[in-house]
């Protein structure tokens, strides 16, 4: 390196806060891991320039966007803990949903949603769902049609992530899609129009039926993002330093082997004390995201030397 770039190299390092772009998974309860993970790199001074989520990661990265991760953390915590139970057959007596999840979920987006925060912020976002278009127009008709989409994607799904995990190539989730009209839609900042629009996005990027209700709007209906991606590493600008977090490595089959070289991967160091949907559990719920935190601390050298290298990659040249 010459030495006028040396100095416009440290000059820009010393004064100008290095800026990031951050994808987090899907995963649910999961998910509070990634939040951890980005929180602790907020407190090194680094700047989501860019994040992506996929269903609750979605969520997350926007909590870190507007700045209230203890808060949510917290609130989360206390939510779940006057929970007894992730399946109140019950509440059918009452034409209530047995799941309490999709309420409990949208309170929490609520309250963590920093709608002054995520609006004036520099960021930029990407939240990826599924749209399905039913081919019928007749409203029962369509229901039907949903009926066996969810069922028939389902299906594929479970048998790809299981072949997957043994090494096997495998497409049935991507020929489902393509017979039921279904598309992936990528959502940005642009799109945030209002609170409401926001918690909706997000919704729709989470649909999990019958856990998470589908959403749908008119004739249009919207399936969990991770079906098809659940680590939406490739919207970012190529100049900026990768970061992903995820929590399966079958997460992480397919994907392309240039844009996995060139991001910091991290998951759990020990399994989660918390699954997907268990929504009792408020000490998992502070667990997964303390690890989060953790496991950054942990591999914060190998986190910045990676930062580093691909600033340093993306200085033009002076002479």
């Amino acid at each position: 390196m010459f030495p006028l770039e040396r100095i416009v190299h440290n000059f820009i390092e010393i004064f100008s806060p290095p800026e990031v772009a951050l994808a987090i998974a899907g995963g649910g309860c999961k998910a509070l891991y990634g939040l951890g993970v980005g929180y602790e790199m907020k407190q090194w001074g680094l700047a989501l320039k860019e994040v992506s989520g996929v269903s609750a990661g979605s969520a997350m990265a926007l909590c870190l966007i507007g700045g209230s991760e203890e808060e949510t953390v917290e609130y989360f915590e206390e939510i779940t803990r006057r929970n007894d139970s992730n399946f109140k057959l019950s509440n059918l007596f009452f034409g209530e949903r047995v799941f309490p999840h999709e309420s409990m979920y949208r309170r929490t987006i609520r309250f963590a949603a920093n709608w002054d925060a995520i609006k004036n912020s520099s960021s930029k976002v990407f939240i990826l769902t599924v749209r399905a278009k039913p081919k019928v127009e007749e409203k029962f008709k369509a229901r039907v049609e949903l009926g066996k989409l969810i069922a028939e994607t389902a299906q594929a799904y479970t048998k790809d992530e299981r072949d997957r995990l043994a090494g096997i190539v495998c497409n049935r989730t991507q020929e489902v899609l393509k017979k039921w009209n279904m598309t992936e839609i990528v959502y940005t900042e642009k799109d945030f129009h209002s609170p409401e629009v926001l918690e909706q996005i997000i919704m729709n990027s989470s649909s999990i039926p019958p856990v998470v209700s589908m959403q749908s709007k008119e004739n249009e209906y919207y399936i969990d993002g991770g079906l098809t991606n659940n680590l939406a590493l490739e919207f970012f600008s190529d100049h900026l330093p990768k970061i992903g977090i995820y929590y399966e490595d079958s997460t992480l089959i397919g994907k392309n082997p240039d844009i996995l070289n060139n991001t910091y991967l991290i998951k759990p160091s020990e399994p989660l004390p918390i699954t997907s949907f268990d929504y009792t559990n408020p000490k998992g719920v502070r667990a997964a995201y303390e690890l989060g935190k953790k496991d950054a601390r942990n591999q914060k050298e190998k986190i910045m030397e990676h930062i580093r290298f691909k600033r340093g990659q993306s200085f033009p040249r002076l002479w």
